[in-house]
């Protein structure tokens, strides 16, 4: 694994949680910008409440380990809480790092495949 592929599986996040995540900001931020920023007090509440899937899809769908899977999705939420649109393209391009990732795989067959045993 070259060390791109390496910094893209310890940063990246997964691509779905970019892209909607990126999307969900710039609603909440059209909301913000048209209230001049009254609905605030929502964006913190939508982002607080989507930050528990965007953790278990780090956690189930890239794999990570659980505190790397939380700590990516604390980021994600307090990106998306933040009243400007700007931090949305951290997500989008945290998602696009994330795309590049190689995947990891949990299959204990091929670790039993790798390793014989005696009886073979």
């Amino acid at each position: 694994m070259s060390k791109f592929q390496q910094f893209c599986q310890l940063i990246g996040i997964h691509p779905f949680v970019g892209i909607v995540m990126f999307a969900i900001d710039w609603m909440l931020f059209v909301a913000e910008g048209t209230t001049f920023g009254g609905s605030w007090v929502i964006s913190i509440g939508v982002a607080g409440v989507l930050t528990i899937p965007c953790i278990l899809v780090q956690r189930y769908g890239c794999k990570d380990e659980w505190g790397l899977a939380i700590g990516k999705g604390l980021l994600i939420g307090c990106l998306t809480a933040v009243p400007t649109a700007l931090p949305s393209f951290m997500s989008a391009g945290l998602g696009v790092l994330g795309a590049f990732a190689p995947s990891k795989s949990n299959n204990s067959n091929d670790t039993e495949k790798q390793h014989p045993t005696l009886s073979e």
